[in-house]
């Protein structure tokens, strides 16, 4: 006796089968360059259909950058030290209500555009006194200006520093000390 299958039947196992190929593709083009995910990638995969999760690549971030500011008070008198948040902690509203999010986030790209550009100026120029007339350190120098002002006119100056990993195990490294800026 011959079994009559139904096209729903066959719509289902079809449809169940690419499914079942496609998950497994995936999960096999996830991991380094094999012959296998080379293979899939470049001979199977013509509509880039099998997706490329590679989280926070291709190059992770591994530092963590801090923005420092102190005002001259007197010539000889300065304030301490204060940390301008680059980034802020989520909360479990982040996702409905940050009206912050995209001004800390120019500013973590500009200061990591900052950071990438001090190495061509230091080879370049010798000095890093054109670093000053930069895009990304006038931007800097603006959103730190404008931050917690304590008087109309003062001089401030700020710090980039880098850490890595979680824990702080080793103390903040300088990266960029600014002359004092009037503001």
């Amino acid at each position: 006796m011959m079994l009559k299958l139904n096209p729903i039947v066959i719509y289902e196992l079809v449809v169940t089968f690419f499914l079942a190929f496609w998950f497994l593709a995936t999960i096999l083009c996830q991991f380094k360059e094999t012959k296998i995910s080379s293979f899939i990638r470049y001979k199977i995969d013509y509509f880039n259909l099998i997706p490329l999760w590679t989280f926070f690549a291709p190059h992770p971030g591994k530092r963590d950058y801090h923005l420092l500011y102190r005002d001259k008070i007197t010539d000889i008198d300065y304030s301490d030290w204060q940390e301008m948040e680059i980034t802020e902690e989520r909360t479990i509203w982040s996702w409905l209500w940050n009206p912050e999010k995209r001004d800390k986030k120019i500013l973590s790209d500009v200061v990591q555009s900052l950071v990438s550009s001090i190495p061509s100026y230091r080879e370049k120029a010798g000095s890093l006194n054109l670093l000053m007339f930069s895009m990304p350190y006038i931007i800097v120098l603006h959103a730190v200006s404008q931050y917690k002002k304590q008087s109309q006119n003062c001089y401030r100056q700020f710090m980039l520093a880098e850490s890595s990993g979680y824990q702080k195990e080793t103390a903040p490294s300088l990266i960029l000390l600014s002359v004092f800026h009037q503001i």
